[in-house]
Order: C-alpha cells, then structure tokens, then sequence
C-alpha cells in the first residue's frame, strides 16, 4: 500500500542505469523515450506470471464457465467432474473493489494437485482455472459489471482476462486491453474502472523476481485465505456459505501435494483486539505489491505481508517493518508523516495518509544505494495506487482505532 511505484517515467537513463532492470527471470522492457522524456514500456511476463501477449476467449462462455455451471445444475458446492473439481470459495480476507460485490470460482483439473509444499506460494496445476465476477446493488438489484479470468496456460505461464457484461446481464465479452475507464457510474458520484491488462500485472505479478513469497499471481486462494481458522472480524468479511471449498476439503480431497496439521492464522494478542482485522486487511490489500518480491520491492522494504507458517505475531510482516517504523525519506511526498505506522497517533501515520490522501502523484529520486539509482519516478500518493478510485472508509475508521489504542513505548 505505502510507496508503490506507478507509472514510471525516466530521467536521463543510461546503459547501466538501464542494467539495473535485470532480474533472475525474464523480463523485457521495450522503452521508447519521447520528447516529453515519457517511457513506454512492454513488459512480457515469464517463469509463473501473467503472459501479456496472449488472449484467451473472445467471451466468457468460451473460458468453460457457463458449461461448469450448467454442469453442476447451479448445484452450490463442490462439483465433481471425472475427478476435477469445480467449487465457489470466499477468502477470509477480501479485496476492497469500491464497494464491489464478489463470487469467486476455481477449477482444478482432473487427476491435478495443488503443489503446498511451500505454504506461502501454491504452484498450481496447468490447466487451472479462477473467476471473479465484480456486481453492485442497482435499484434492489444485483448489476453484473466484470468477470475476471486468470488460467495456467502451461507449466510457467498465466492469462488473466477480464469480460464486461452487456446491458442487458446476457453477454460477458472481452474487455480492450488498455481497460475502460469511467465504465460504471457509483452512487458517491466516482466511477468504477476496468481495469487494463497492465493495470493486472501491477498486483498478480512482480515484476519477474521468481523469489519471495508470490511466486503465482492467484492471490486469494492459498493457505491462510483458506483457513477453516476463519477471522469473525475480518474487515469486509464475507460468509463463508456451506458447501464452499477450504483447506480442510481441499486436503480431505487429496488436491494438495502437502497436509497442513495446523490451520493458518493471524495471531491476535488481547491487548489489540483489532490486530488480526487489521493485519489481514493490509496483507490482502497490500501484501501483494508489499512483500520482499512484490513490485514495492523497487523502492522499499515495507512488507504488509503474513507467513502461513508463523507462530507467534512477531513473524508478520506489519509487526516487524511498520509499526514505528520510519518511511523512507526519499519516498515521503508532501504532507506524509514520517512513520508508517504511529502508536497512539492514526493521524499522525503515513499508513492512514496514503489510504485517504487522493493527491494524484509527486516525483522522487531513487538514492545512490538503490540497484536503480539515477532515476526519478513519479508515484501515485493514494494506495492501493490501481484498482480502486473509492476510500475504503470503514477500513480507515478500523485501522485508525486500531493505531490509537497502540502504545507508544
């Protein structure tokens, strides 16, 4: 969420500035430097991440959903197709989409597992298939406004999609690649965006890094989002309804590669009631970009993200690099407090500043100790800085109380 890089333009690149992009993996950047010094960049995605070059389906009906759903009769639950599986499933921990209403469906292939032997980074099987339909409450009733795909077309690469429903809720079809803007009209006067092809890249992939904890761009279906140790609290939480799949099923199952005897969670500590809300929150809303391979690796060590693994809430990533922790000085824009995290003092965090604060962008230079240094970037204040044009309130107002009831010492 705090210091992620938007759109970056260059300022008097060289070869070895230029040489610093490189990465253990492959990724190309084609950049075209115009009068305005603009860089447009190309960016192919490999080893594991999302392929830009590649469509799947002209419409949704042609990714298989309709015929899955049909298949299963609208039966909710677990649909059993010559031993693949079809199955809704609702994360512990959601994606705040401005107020966007969420399905989600996964499809595993027969005969397929999930690779777990790394709790924090599933590998999944070629062939899989995720969606998740964005819908809004228009006039007491349900408006279907997106479909997302995301499919492993091969043992390392991914195509994510997105499918925009017709007026009349009949036809879901392929969206441009640059997105539309503008799309659908909320009710607080803001308007709800689909999204670009490269807009998905920012938070399902990394920018190449195949090291850290993101090694897929699925990023609502792992372990802790799973967990049959659900958060009651879970800020934007929704009901896990029966028949939806878990870790525990997916184990009992057998579509994982490894049996988890202890059911991940957020730890909590009674002197911070709110700690595993909050904690859950940021690791879904801002893990993704904030971890040690995230696309914020770039410019800081911010890591918002939470190990399935650990025991005690001293291993998760906010505890241990943002409360009272200082924000780079290279990357505080105007106005923004100095510490990420402030104990005792929400107003005074740049934590609840980059949630609220809608100043479009500022530029910083990245310093000499950085692999890219020499190069200025103009960066977006307001996180999550794609994907979102609405203050998630309720969050803010739970995050708030949740620093002020901290203790300074």
């Amino acid at each position: 969420m705090l210091n992620c890089v938007g759109n970056p333009r260059l300022v008097n690149p060289s070869s070895s500035m230029l040489s610093a992009f490189s990465v253990n993996k492959v990724l190309l950047i084609k950049m075209r430097i115009k009068m305005k010094m603009k860089m447009k960049i190309l960016i192919t995605l490999l080893s594991g991440l999302i392929t830009t070059s590649v469509s799947a389906y002209d419409s949704l009906s042609d990714s298989g959903f309709y015929h899955l759903q049909k298949k299963s009769g609208g039966h909710f639950g677990i649909y059993f197709l010559r031993r693949a599986i079809f199955s809704e499933y609702s994360p512990q921990y959601p994606l705040w989409s401005d107020g966007a209403d969420k399905k989600r469906w996964i499809y595993l292939p027969r005969r397929k597992k999930i690779d777990t032997s790394n709790p924090n980074s599933w590998v999944f099987p070629r062939g899989t298939k995720l969606w998740k339909e964005f819908s809004f409450i228009e006039t007491g009733k349900k408006r279907k406004i997106e479909t997302r795909l995301l499919e492993k077309i091969s043992d390392t690469d991914w195509i994510a999609e997105t499918y925009v429903w017709n007026e009349d809720q009949t036809v879901a079809t392929l969206a441009p690649e640059e997105g539309i803007k503008e799309h659908y009209l909320l009710a607080n006067g803001k308007y709800y965006d689909i999204p670009s092809k490269h807009d998905c890249s920012y938070c399902h992939s990394k920018g190449g890094i195949d090291s850290g904890p993101k090694k897929t761009p699925v990023l609502g279906f792992s372990a802790l989002q799973l967990s049959d140790d659900r958060d009651p609290n879970a800020i934007h939480g929704s009901e896990l309804k029966p028949g939806m799949i878990t870790l525990s099923e997916l184990q009992r199952l057998k579509k994982t590669t490894k049996i988890l005897q202890v059911m991940p969670r957020i730890q909590n500590v009674a002197s911070a009631p709110l700690q595993r809300s909050v904690f859950g929150y940021l690791h879904a809303n801002c893990g993704h970009c904030h971890n040690e391979s995230g696309f914020a690796e770039f410019t800081t060590t911010l890591n918002f993200n939470h190990d399935a693994t650990a025991n005690y809430i001293q291993q998760n990533g906010t505890y241990k690099t943002a409360i009272g922790k200082s924000i780079s000085d290279y990357l505080t824009s105007t106005g923004s407090p100095e510490k990420v995290i402030n104990p005792g003092a929400a107003e005074n965090s740049a934590l609840i500043y980059r949630m609220t604060e809608e100043q479009e962008e500022y530029t910083f230079e990245i310093p000499p100790w950085h692999h890219s240094a020499g190069f200025s970037l103009t960066a977006g204040v307001k996180m999550p800085f794609v994907g979102t044009n609405v203050v998630d309130s309720k969050a803010v107002d739970i995050i708030k109380k949740y620093i002020n009831n901290l203790s300074g010492d």
